[in-house]
């Protein structure tokens, strides 16, 4: 379980470069200019020009010339959808799509990116796993939707599971914690009334359950709240800016 970086401001993921036609890749914060280092949001109050010029780098260091960006105008759900078109799509944290030249598009900055690829059918997904969405068990529900919409079967998924906000650093109160099975949560001794959520562990979990082989998992051991080349709300609040995750196929060649 492990990833790379192959450029100054990508990460990849190595299982999901092996898959022919498939595009991806997930930003950073490094060689950004300006208060929000390389930011790629509309929504944080930056200067759109330069964000329009961040990802138009973004994209092109990927490879991306040409086709369409579908964007999930995220609301911390559990609700996915079925796309054929480029756009903005409300009320919804995942986009699933079989189309090729289609590019999925979710915003991270400590919420986790899980990327959802079968190579059978050459359906793709793009999930926005942060703890109210895995809470609510989001990635089985996008699952469960690939197989009722394209006959997708789990056993056929490659899954990278992008950097995140790390257990020892992911805070949460009493009412949060509640919320999550009891393997999830730690709380320290000798810090009384605190208590940390490892959402990664929780997706990854949900990722098995949902009938994912194991061997087909990649997890970033990335911590954004502990790197500085990541963007991470958590840690900064509103200076911080927000990382693109994105997966897009060209003229996939599904197995038979």
């Amino acid at each position: 379980m492990e990833c790379e970086t192959v450029s100054i401001n990508i990460i990849k993921s190595k299982i999901l470069s092996r898959a022919e036609g498939i595009i991806h890749g997930i930003s950073t914060r490094i060689a950004g200019e300006g208060l929000f280092h390389n930011n790629l949001s509309k929504h944080v109050g930056d200067d759109i020009d330069r964000v329009m010029m961040n990802r138009e780098r973004f994209y092109s260091s990927l490879g991306i010339n040409g086709g369409g960006f579908a964007h999930a105008n995220q609301v911390h759900s559990a609700n996915s959808k079925v796309i054929t078109l480029p756009g903005l799509y409300k009320e919804c944290d995942a986009l699933i799509t079989d189309r090729a030249d289609l590019y999925l598009v979710i915003s991270v900055a400590d919420c986790l990116p899980v990327m959802i690829y079968d190579k059978h059918t050459g359906t793709i997904a793009n999930i926005h796993s942060g703890w109210r969405g895995t809470q609510k068990g989001i990635v089985c529900k996008a699952i469960e939707k690939m197989k009722n919409e394209f006959a997708s079967r789990p056993e056929d998924m490659i899954v990278f599971v992008g950097p995140g906000i790390g257990a020892d650093k992911f805070e949460v109160g009493e009412e949060v914690a509640e919320m999550f099975e009891e393997k999830y949560v730690k709380q320290p001794q000798q810090l009384l009334r605190k208590f940390f959520v490892d959402i990664k562990q929780c997706v990854i979990d949900q990722l098995l359950l949902c009938g994912v082989m194991e061997s087909n998992i990649e997890v970033s051991p990335y911590c954004t709240y502990s790197s500085n080349d990541m963007h991470s709300y958590r840690r900064d609040k509103e200076k911080s800016g927000r990382m693109f995750a994105v997966i897009g196929k060209v003229n996939v060649k599904c197995e038979m």
